[in-house]
């Protein structure tokens, strides 16, 4: 499983259009389901969960990393491609506002599920400089130009890229969250 998956492709955005799916990928990326462990979690029925797999596959967002028989069934079970999923700058003008806000609530929801069941040494505070801290969290509203808040969102993208290109191997897990909006209806920024 890779660390960060950039959409690049408007179908790709599309198939993470519905709150269900984004459902179905949160759980996904903690580890592989089968559909119908998934729909008995989500509560829905197993062929909508199905068709929304069908469609993440299709799609490159999610795969089948194994098959087992169970009595006689051929069951598959699949996992997100990666931890995180970001749309790259191209395609963010065709996100929409509903959209959006179902994909912040999913973010934030997984922040949290991911808070609590981290183990309590990860969360101490430690004297020190931020480089010996084994936690970070800030919550904060600032004030800047939408041009500059541009600017801060590109530097993340560029931090993700470089998650991106690693290759992982034999390192420690972490968990990061990004969270940014706008809090007031701002013009678009000057070019």
């Amino acid at each position: 499983m890779q660390d960060v998956l950039f959409l690049t492709r408007l179908e790709q955005l599309k198939a993470l259009s519905d709150p269900l799916r984004m459902a179905i990928l949160a759980r996904l990326m903690e580890q592989p389901y089968t559909g119908q462990q998934l729909a008995r979690i989500l509560e829905v029925p197993r062929s909508k969960v199905h068709y929304h797999l069908g469609e993440m596959e299709k799609n490159g967002i999610v795969e089948v990393v194994r098959r087992e028989e169970k009595q006689g069934i051929m069951q598959k079970f699949y996992r997100a491609v990666a931890r995180s999923i970001v749309p790259s700058s191209e395609l963010l003008g065709f996100v929409d506002a509903h959209s959006v806000r179902s994909v912040g609530l999913e973010v934030v929801e997984k922040t949290r599920e991911e808070i609590l069941r981290a183990p309590p040494e990860a969360l101490e505070f430690k004297e020190g400089s931020i480089q010996e801290q084994t936690s970070l969290f800030y919550n904060f509203q600032v004030q800047m130009k939408p041009r500059e808040f541009a600017v801060l969102l590109g530097e993340i993208e560029k931090i993700l890229g470089k998650i991106e290109s690693r290759d992982g191997s034999g390192e420690e897990s972490f968990f990061v969250s990004f969270t940014g909006f706008s809090r007031s209806p701002q013009s678009p920024p000057a070019p």
